[in-house]
């Protein structure tokens, strides 16, 4: 089983896997626990797999915030929203979109979380209609 096979496999098995530093975490339903001695087995190359997939995900996620966003101080935007709008976006340019997991991580690196969305951020059109209301 190759590393992007395990991880496709615990991922459609509703599991999570996140990298923190050298350090792989995983939740697992319990049906699927059977794959934490896989996941053992092939660790390095799991590893490398997510760092691999992070990076090309954080390169989509910027290119789709150039786009569509806009960043002000007193912008923000809700997570289902902004979402909604890069899976749509993703869509339209015939790519895949990565799981909403990693989108919020990567927002979280860049903006401060605020209940259900980020402080600074928002879907450029919103701020253009929130702008008009306002002058």
């Amino acid at each position: 089983m190759t590393a992007p096979q395990i991880i496709q496999e615990i991922e459609a098995a509703g599991g999570v896997l996140t990298v923190s530093g050298e350090r792989l975490r995983y939740e697992l339903p319990e049906e699927a626990a059977f794959l934490v001695d896989v996941l053992r087995q092939h660790r390095d190359e799991v590893l490398l797999a997510l760092r691999e997939r992070e990076k090309a995900a954080t390169i989509q996620v910027s290119r789709w915030l150039g786009a569509r966003s806009t960043r002000a101080q007193r912008a923000w935007g809700a997570e289902k929203f902004l979402y909604c709008d890069y899976t749509a976006w993703c869509h339209q340019h015939n790519q895949s979109a990565y799981c909403r997991e990693l989108f919020c991580a990567i927002l979280n690196e860049s903006f401060p979380r605020e209940l259900n969305g980020w402080q600074g951020i928002c879907l450029a059109v919103d701020f253009a209609r929130a702008t008009e209301r306002v002058q």
